[in-house]
């Protein structure tokens, strides 16, 4: 995929560096959870922006909502698992 940190702080609306590492941190978990969640190695060529998409939705999730894990369950994106349903590889 080809987001950056710097994709990820656009979406974010984000202009200071203090959140990098944390934001980075995000983003890798959110590209991770979209290919398992696809059960794919890579993403398909035709795919990426729904992957990119989805990416950039659960890494802000996860990033405007890391203070409530504590005391609410975040709840999975369903915009962003929808932009990528159609690439899931089901397992029999």
């Amino acid at each position: 995929m080809a987001l950056t940190l710097e994709k990820a702080k656009k979406h974010l609306r984000i202009e200071f560096d203090d959140d990098n590492e944390m934001i980075q941190l995000y983003l890798d978990a959110a590209k991770s959870w979209a290919l398992r969640y696809c059960n794919r190695l890579t993403v398909p060529a035709e795919a990426e922006f729904a992957f990119d998409a989805a990416t950039l939705l659960t890494m802000a999730d996860l990033y405007e909502n890391r203070e409530a894990q504590t005391a609410n369950a975040l709840h999975e994106n369903v915009s962003a698992r929808r932009l990528i349903d159609p690439y899931r590889l089901l397992r029999v």
